[in-house]
């Protein structure tokens, strides 16, 4: 594989591929035939395409290189069509796509259009191990299910880094980041950091957003049973006192641009790596990678569960084709192409991926602080869960301006979603 071409494809990998469903099982559970049945092998003997929803859309370079090359390899007989648009309007132009991308948190919406189906049947058919895959990201669909379904395959786990910019370290004559830091500790460390410098403020930490630095905790923020909302307590209070503490640090906010060498140390997910990578080729800053900071009450855990999944659509009349697909995208040599050469974690298990991870993207950049720490469990997202959100980030905008203080501000946001989740259910039902 030529590097030019995994540069090309950095950011596109997410919006790649594919996934996995079938029919409801009649018996067990998906936990029961988790490593799949004992059938004869599924063969795909007539030309068949398959269309393809991506989450986003697929650059030419990286979709040969991870989907139709070695599908022509392994499965010749199968074509993939990529379909572009909006599902609703596919849907209502009669195009039924056979497989579709999205992440964990929106799978559960697909329900509204009759979309998803248990994949268990499938996998069982298929005799799909599922024994490979590390079970945070399984059970971070299963979570979502009503009586613990799973009704996508992941193919891309998101991760959380401790990114910094070692120019400033050095000129600052500053340590670089151990492993192992707590938020209290990269709280210190940033006030170390920020500093002004010929006229330029540099930013000591920059932690993203509240929510960024919420998900260790596994947020809901609508509790899906109840349908209320889930802010007003000592969780959200320890989250907004923590983004309060970095962001009163006297020229730490606002946040500054990483890729532009205007910050220290950068706490985000692993979708940096794209334009962290063309810093670093513009030799704009020499970049470190640490473990991610945790509370202290979860030493080594990053955020939740947070991942990109395919799945095989209920109506699809290619579903095992389709599954041939998925096999393909999740089998150990893709799996590695990604992870060495795209930055992309696994969702498989293979410590050699692991190892392999980013040493043909950055080369002679250590990464392998990120895995000494592990995603914190998948929760489920309420439909309403943006609205509510944008709600809860107003209010601690309120707190990070002096207007309130936490608690006042959290007692807001509380009535606030409340009153949101009224106005919508009841619209809702009058649309029913």
């Amino acid at each position: 594989m030529r590097r030019a071409k995994m540069v090309a494809w950095s950011a596109l990998l997410p919006a790649l591929l594919i996934a996995g469903c079938a029919k409801p099982s009649a018996e067990g559970t998906p936990q029961d035939t988790a490593n799949g049945g004992d059938s004869k092998p599924v063969e795909i003997t007539e030309p068949v395409t398959v269309k393809l929803l991506p989450y986003s859309p697929l650059n030419d370079e990286a979709y040969q290189m991870l989907i139709i090359e070695p599908l022509a390899k392994k499965y010749p007989n199968i074509t993939v069509q990529r379909l572009s648009g909006s599902l609703d309007n596919l849907l209502t132009a009669g195009e039924i796509p056979d497989l579709v991308t999205d992440w964990n948190g929106a799978i559960p919406n697909y329900k509204n259009y009759d979309l998803l189906e248990d994949m268990t049947p499938l996998i069982k058919k298929h005799n799909f191990d599922l024994s490979r895959f590390q079970p945070v990201f399984l059970d971070a669909v299963r979570v979502a299910s009503d009586k613990g379904e799973l009704y996508a395959i992941p193919y891309y786990g998101q991760l959380n880094a401790l990114f910094y910019n070692k120019d400033l370290f050095d000129r600052f004559g500053v340590p670089y980041p151990p492993d192992g830091m707590t938020w209290d500790d990269a709280v210190e460390l940033g006030k170390k950091m920020t500093r002004q410098e010929n006229g330029v403020q540099y930013q000591g930490l920059n932690y993203e957003n509240i929510t960024r630095i919420s998900f260790p905790w596994s947020p809901d923020i609508v509790n899906s049973k109840t349908v209320k909302a889930n802010v007003n307590n000592e969780t959200w209070k320890k989250i907004f006192e923590l983004a309060y503490r970095i962001d009163s640090i006297p020229g730490n906010s606002p946040n500054k641009d990483f890729y532009k060498g205007e910050v220290a140390m950068f706490a985000t997910v692993g979708d940096a790596f794209q334009n962290i990578k063309k810093a670093v080729d513009s030799q704009t800053l020499n970049v470190g990678v640490a473990q991610y900071p945790s509370y202290k009450e979860m030493p080594n855990t990053y955020g939740m569960a947070d991942a990109h999944y395919i799945f095989v659509t209920k109506p699809s009349k290619n579903k095992d084709a389709a599954m041939k697909v998925i096999e393909t995208l999740t089998s150990d040599e893709v799996q590695l192409a990604a992870a060495k050469y795209l930055a992309r974690q696994s969702p498989l298990k293979n410590p050699e991926i692991q190892k392999a991870f980013g040493t043909e993207y950055l080369k002679g950049v250590d990464m392998q602080s990120i895995f000494k720490s592990h995603p914190a469990p998948g929760t489920v997202f309420h439909k309403y869960y943006l609205d509510s959100r944008s709600i809860l980030e107003k209010q601690y905008d309120e707190v990070k301006k002096g207007n309130k203080d936490v608690n006042t501000a959290l007692r807001d946001a509380e009535e606030m979603i409340n009153q949101l989740l009224s106005e919508k259910l009841g619209a809702d039902g009058k649309k029913s």
